[in-house]
């Protein structure tokens, strides 16, 4: 079901009021040639932030994500490359591993749930 035109135009003219930064990891080496994981900052957006709350807060309590964070950015094609392996987000001054990423065919906005890395399973930096 479509919106009325005014909410859309609504909607558009909300102000994001966080920034996250998208990064992308390379393959580098040590001083001692040793492989390492690098992250580069690769996009940068502005966000709303929610957490997980009723239903969904249970399902990923249940698997020990509950510090599960959603990030809500407006479309941008970029966005179709990232996935959960190569990409992760910095927020500040945290990173955070991105889980799922929803994106319904013909929105205007894109759902993006990540964990604080470190938090959900004694992850490193």
């Amino acid at each position: 079901m479509l919106k009325p035109k005014a909410e859309v135009m609504k909607d558009l003219a909300r102000v994001r009021p966080y920034i996250i930064i998208i990064q992308k990891k390379t393959d580098g080496f040590d001083e001692n040639r040793n492989q390492i994981e690098i992250w580069e900052d690769w996009k940068t957006l502005k966000a709303d932030r929610t957490t997980l709350f009723g239903n969904e807060y249970y399902a990923a309590k249940a698997v020990n994500e509950e510090q599960t964070v959603v990030f809500i950015v407006r479309y941008v094609p970029f966005l179709e490359e990232i996935n959960t392996v190569q990409y992760r987000l910095f927020y500040r001054g945290k990173p955070y591993d991105i889980k799922h990423i929803d994106h319904p065919p013909g929105a205007m906005w894109v759902k993006i749930k990540a964990v604080e890395r470190g938090v959900q399973s004694g992850k490193q930096n």
